[in-house]
């Protein structure tokens, strides 16, 4: 999925990764059902395991791994947990370009 951006007359793309993308599936299967999001909180990597509603998961070991460690009341929390391991997005704009 790619996401432009205009700044400034300049426009920006960042393309969302396979990753992200399952990552974000995850969370919204969290957010549609409740019984999903119950098991994500008590035991998140039995949850990925099980998948929802017939589909499954696609996650890199270290995005298990990090999971595997989250201990959350609420999805929200769950959420800042996963949030706080990851990298802030990085967006490089050309030399020629310059930004003020």
């Amino acid at each position: 999925m790619r996401y432009a951006v205009d700044f400034e007359g300049r426009t920006v793309t960042y393309t969302k990764t396979a990753t992200e993308a399952e990552v974000s599936r995850l969370f919204c299967a969290a957010v549609v059902s409740k019984r999903f999001r119950e098991q994500l909180l008590e035991d998140p990597l039995l949850a990925v395991a099980q998948g929802y509603n017939g589909e499954s998961f696609n996650l890199l070991p270290d995005t298990l791994e990090h999971l595997s460690h989250i201990r959350a009341d609420s999805l929200s929390d769950f959420a800042a947990q996963f949030l706080a391991r990851e990298a802030p997005v990085q967006v490089e704009f050309p030399i020629s370009m310059g930004v003020r």
